[in-house]
């Protein structure tokens, strides 16, 4: 289960609001390991400037940089978020080629620039396909 305050919840959907056509991505950073606490959102940048309609790529660099300054806060990685731009909430196969376990997946449905729906994906082996987490906000 991954849980999420309104307000950080908020600023993800506004991040992915913003960068529509495009895919937007971040970090969701927070504690816990079964029971995941998000406490805030780092934005990124969609390096993927192709197909940044329908891919995203995170730099590892910016990845390096947001876990450093997390990890001074005494913060860890739980996951990323990213938005698919008229596309459903359901991960692609591209993003679970790319996905690693137990890292929570947020992805946010942008319909026309607003919020369609958004859902929250894992999975805990690399041969397992993702499943569906409980994502609660608190």
């Amino acid at each position: 289960m991954l849980r999420i305050s309104e307000s950080t919840y908020a600023d993800m959907i506004e991040h992915g609001k913003r960068e529509y056509p495009h895919e937007a991505i971040g970090v969701l950073l927070g504690k816990g390991s079964s029971e995941k606490d998000v406490v805030k959102v780092r934005t990124a940048t969609n390096v993927n400037k192709e197909r940044a309609a329908d891919r995203y790529d995170l730099d590892p660099g910016e990845l390096h940089k947001i876990d450093k300054e997390a990890r001074a806060e005494g913060l860890d990685v739980l996951g990323f978020y990213h938005s698919h731009p008229d596309h459903p909430s359901a991960p692609s196969q591209f993003d679970r080629d790319r996905g690693f376990p137990s890292y929570s997946y947020i992805i946010t449905a942008i319909h026309k620039g607003e919020e369609e729906s958004t859902r929250c994906w894992t999975f805990e082996d690399m041969d397992a396909p993702f499943e569906e987490e409980e994502m609660v906000k608190y």
